[in-house]
């Protein structure tokens, strides 16, 4: 749901190429498979949702016990914001919960699949339905309510926050849709609306609206957490500080870096805590300090930065240690992990695996990465971006025989990360098939039947899947009769001249009729086509 420069959460940004990647295959081709792994990605929405709320609902509970522990007056104020936000947060759930219900009713005619159950995306009937979901959101309006009402709930959650604090945690909350810009694949200019529901399938549009109810706990969370820093660190006796790793990215390519921040909720900045970290392992004790990698950082943030050398997944875990106010050493665990990608790209020729040259050839490219960021090449061609990762590439005649490699690359905040190409052959445009009318290609043919098609036509044949129109320009006509050929008659455009016309009138049996030098032309050029015979039955 975010727009481009949109500060994101870590987990934002991770779910978000999930969903992209999904997305921009769809630019390839709805197949079972990519709306199938839709169901997959639905899933995997749904069990992180749950998870999500499972530990907002633990920091709720302790900030209940902080309120047992430290007094009602001391916590008053926390204790009052979380209520609120819990409220915003539920009340914003329901929101999106009832328009998945809605969208369900208006493509699937209910909400509830044979047991009884509400519908996710793998027992939805209509997955390909892009009609009913663009007319639900775009037509009736309901993307702008939903637009609105995120907004609402941004600035309301965020009103809770200190002001000195508010700019800083906007980052954390992410959902930040007002007042940016969207732009498609072309780079033109659309709506938020647009951009994120207008031709979007229905399997797409409810893993969306799962995505966005993520976000909203994800925004909750965070604002939770600040809610709760907000105790003082004295109040607060830190017996339940987590330490938190706050990564640039997830997924990276190798030869990149993982980068992340390392920092200490709800603790002095001006203490510089001591950092040790392992790669490959889920924890990390005092134990194993010694095998450990020490890390120094300053005002409270330690910098990590770790090789991408070996693709897959990667884990890692580390101990904080810091000196408590009384003087004690306290050692705070925390672990993550990250995937790592060999860089890659899509590229398919929509109509088949050549490129014919002098006419519009239609190229999908899809890539991990965000569309802004994305540069294709077309070398020696001239290409025209149609929106959604679509591009009409037309190949001059002076490159037919020869192969073109169509590379992708990414803008990796100003380092440019090649993603890989596909080598493409050009070929010439075939002839096109001429006929007497729309189907008469020679044989034995009545007058009366020639005389009700009076004019030439050309079409490709059936396994040229481009929609490639010809126009007769000229052609000559003669008429053999028991061997004796009379003058040829020049015809001008696809109709029978008068003169043609009458000499099949008067033509008798067995009377051979000729079309030659036929000339037919379209974007692909002039072409002199292959002769047609018929004889009069």
């Amino acid at each position: 749901m975010g727009a481009t420069n949109c500060p994101e959460t870590p987990r934002q940004r991770m779910i978000g190429m999930m969903y992209l990647v999904l997305t921009a295959m769809l630019a390839l081709n709805v197949s079972v498979d990519i709306l199938n792994a839709f169901g997959v990605v639905d899933e995997t929405l749904r069990v992180s949702n749950k998870n999500i709320e499972s530990k907002i609902s633990t920091d709720y509970a302790h900030l209940d016990k902080q309120k047992a522990i430290l007094g009602e007056e001391k916590v008053k104020d926390a204790v009052s914001k979380a209520a609120k936000l819990q409220q915003y947060s539920d009340e914003m759930v329901a929101y999106i919960e009832n328009i998945t219900v809605e969208l369900l009713r208006e493509v699937d005619k209910t909400e509830f699949d044979k047991d009884g159950n509400l519908k996710t995306v793998k027992t939805i009937e209509s997955k390909d339905n892009y009609d009913k979901p663009t007319n639900y959101f775009i037509n009736m309006g309901k993307a702008t309510e939903f637009k609105n009402k995120l907004i609402e709930y941004r600035t309301n959650i965020l009103n809770l926050v200190d002001d000195k604090r508010r700019d800083i945690l906007a980052v954390a909350v992410g959902l930040n849709i007002e007042n940016e810009k969207y732009y498609d694949a072309g780079g033109e200019e659309e709506s938020w609306e647009n951009h994120n529901f207008y031709h979007l399938v229905m399997a797409a549009c409810v893993t969306l609206l799962n995505k966005t109810i993520g976000e909203v706990r994800n925004a909750e969370s965070a604002v939770l957490k600040e809610i709760i820093s907000s105790i003082t660190a004295e109040d607060f006796k830190f017996d339940e500080i987590a330490a938190r790793t706050i990564p640039k990215s997830h997924m990276i390519f190798t030869g990149d870096s993982y980068e992340a921040d390392i920092i200490v909720a709800a603790y002095d900045s001006k203490q510089t805590p001591e950092v040790f970290y392992k790669i490959g392992v889920d924890t990390l004790t005092e134990a194993q300090l010694s095998g450990a990698t020490p890390l120094v950082g300053e005002e409270g943030v330690v910098k990590l930065k770790l090789p991408a050398s070996s693709i897959g997944e990667q884990r890692f875990a580390g101990l904080i240690k810091i000196t408590a106010p009384d003087g004690s050493i306290k050692h705070y665990g925390f672990s993550d992990k990250y995937m790592v990608v060999k860089p890659t790209a899509t590229i398919a020729a929509e109509k088949m695996n050549v490129l014919y040259a002098a006419i519009p050839n239609p190229i999908s490219v899809s890539a991990p990465v965000p569309p802004e960021r994305m540069r294709v090449s077309f070398p020696g061609c001239n290409a025209t971006s149609t929106g959604g990762g679509k591009y009409d590439v037309t190949v001059p005649e002076s490159m037919i025989g020869r192969p073109i490699t169509i590379s992708v690359s990414a803008d990796m905040g100003g380092k440019v990360q090649p993603l890989g190409g596909t080598e493409f052959r050009v070929k010439r445009v075939p002839d096109p098939t001429s006929y007497i009318g729309g189907n008469i290609y020679g044989g034995k043919r009545s007058k009366q039947e020639l005389l009700a098609n009076p004019f030439l036509s050309a079409r490709m044949g059936e396994d040229f899947a481009y929609d490639l129109r010809w126009t007769i320009n000229s052609y000559r006509v003669t008429f053999v009769t028991k061997g004796i050929e009379d003058p040829p008659i020049a015809c001008a455009g696809g109709g029978f001249s008068d003169a043609v016309k009458t000499k099949i009138n008067n033509a008798g049996s067995n009377t051979i009729i000729q079309f030659t030098d036929i000339r037919a032309t379209s974007i692909a050029g002039q072409r002199t086509l292959r002769d047609l015979m018929v004889r009069i039955r």
